[in-house]
């Protein structure tokens, strides 16, 4: 079995506890790794880059009978405060406690938005993205792909109606090399990869949170039907 942040395609595994993810602490994240290096150094730079071990000035650490001061610390590389809170760690470990039913619920709703797309929609007009075989999918978001040129309305209209209709839609996400950042820094822009920007064109998440009911999901597809028809 492999370990999150050891295993072929990745050193460390990082996860996000932004509010709408599915372990949510207010904000911050964590890293995973099996590398004990690695972790050392990520413990440091968490923490203002401070240790209390291994001094570089043990003239400084030790008192003069050869015993550690115990004020004494060291920073030997610039770090930063990316510790969690207490209180977020506390709101955090009682989230881990409703997640298998969080999951549960998100892949019942993905199961009910498949349905009711492939018996609403033409596939080449709308469809959700490609689940490939033998994975599983948590559905942080609910991504649809749709022609917006060959349906014959622009997409910033069909958030806008189902907005008019308390329906939040969202695009994830534009293309970093599309990015301002991006372009000054490294020269990018549209054209350097298409397929990114295809897929960018098309993308569309729909609502998608644990305390969705099936009528929802109902009432979601049915006025994406009518923003898209009406042209």
């Amino acid at each position: 079995s492999w370990r999150l942040g050891g295993n072929p395609h990745s050193d460390m595994t990082t996860f996000s506890f932004h509010p709408v993810k599915h372990v949510a602490m207010g904000e911050g994240g964590a890293v995973t790794t099996s590398d004990t290096d690695l972790a050392r150094r990520l413990r440091r730079f968490r923490n203002h880059g401070m240790q209390k071990d291994d001094f570089n000035c043990p003239e400084e650490a030790l008192a003069p009978d050869g015993s550690p001061n115990p004020w004494y610390y060291e920073m030997q590389q610039l770090g930063y405060n990316y510790r969690l809170t207490d209180i977020q760690a506390a709101l955090g470990k009682s989230q881990l406690d409703r997640l298998a039913w969080s999951l549960d619920r998100r892949r019942r709703l993905a199961e009910e938005y498949y349905r009711l797309l492939a018996e609403t929609f033409d596939n080449v007009l709308v469809r959700p993205l490609t689940l490939l075989p033998g994975r599983q999918h948590a559905y942080h978001l609910f991504v649809v792909l749709i022609d917006f040129d060959r349906c014959g309305v622009p997409r910033a209209v069909v958030m806008n109606r189902l907005r008019q209709a308390s329906i939040g839609t969202q695009v994830h996400y534009i293309p970093i090399h599309l990015q301002p950042y991006y372009r000054h820094r490294y020269g990018t822009g549209p054209g350097d990869f298409p397929r990114a920007e295809q897929y960018y064109a098309r993308a569309l998440s729909l609502p998608m949170y644990p305390d969705l009911v099936k009528n929802d999901v109902v009432r979601v597809v049915q006025q994406l039907e009518k923003a898209l028809r009406e042209g």
